[in-house]
């Protein structure tokens, strides 16, 4: 396996989207989220507002409180330290936990966070939104949970930054052992990035770090306002499948946008 890197948010997709690369061995582990028919976010999922879980009945299972489906918001924070390898970052995040309210993710002084945390520096990594319908994950350990501020947060991975040359570089993919499966439903309508060796790309999450407008809607014009490398093209095309990426075994590979979007390679099949 090629070593892990990061650019950007992406210490790992994202992670953030980026993301998400804790080992489940010998652990006793929580499942972040499922795919569940019962399990269904607001429209305003990506506000300060919260999901209700009082409609289970005897007969369902109730659904993930917070669950990271499409139009679900979250933040991570990412403390880096320095190791005799290089540069080594932790990363925990709000997933499953909250949609991030504003006023809490405001309220963060990450100064003294690395000082507690035996950190160089912490970096704001949100906050962003899922495009994905549905995200599955079951390595997150309780028992590693965070308070940070009034934000509680997942550890979710520990990366190993190899090549720090390529930290905030835009079109250039990482590998990111993010063990995690992501589903685009069928009918959905999806963004892609196809670079000119013909790989395909399709955006896990939009952030609002650059653009604090950024929304669902507003990436059907992303196109015009991108600079892409020669021979790259943004394209927005309704799926007429599911289309699944799984990466619980083989790294992910993830890049990054001059937005900080982020998006998934799509594997040849």
């Amino acid at each position: 396996m090629a070593p892990r890197r990061i650019s950007g948010f992406v210490v790992l997709a994202s992670i953030g989207s980026l993301l998400m690369s804790c080992s489940s061995e010998s652990k006793t582990t929580t499942t972040i989220n499922v795919e569940d028919p019962a399990t269904t976010v607001p429209a305003d999922a990506t506000s300060d507002t919260t999901v209700s879980p009082d409609s289970a009945t005897p007969d369902t299972v109730a659904p993930v409180e917070f669950p990271m489906v499409r139009g679900s918001r979250y933040c991570e924070l990412l403390f880096l330290r320095a190791t005799e390898a290089g540069i080594q970052a932790t990363v925990y995040g709000t997933q499953g936990l909250s949609y991030c309210p504003q006023a809490d993710w405001d309220a963060i002084d990450t100064a003294p966070l690395a000082g507690e945390m035996g950190a160089l520096f912490v970096i704001r990594n949100g906050p962003r939104v899922w495009l994905v319908d549905a995200v599955q994950k079951n390595d997150v350990e309780a028992s590693e949970r965070r308070i940070f501020g009034e934000l509680e947060m997942n550890r979710l991975a520990t990366v190993d930054i190899t090549d720090p040359s390529n930290v905030g570089r835009p079109y250039t993919w990482q590998e990111v052992d993010r063990r995690t499966v992501f589903t685009f439903d069928a009918g959905s309508t999806e963004f892609f990035l196809t670079d000119a060796d013909g790989n395909r790309y399709v955006m896990q999450a939009f952030s609002q770090q650059v653009d604090p407008s950024m929304s669902e809607e507003s990436l059907t014009g992303l196109g015009d306002r991108l600079t892409l490398p020669e021979g790259w093209t943004y394209s927005v095309e309704t799926i007429d499948e599911d289309l699944v990426i799984e990466t619980m075994v083989t790294p992910a590979r993830v890049l990054q946008d001059e937005f900080m979007n982020s998006y998934s390679w799509i594997p040849s099949r």
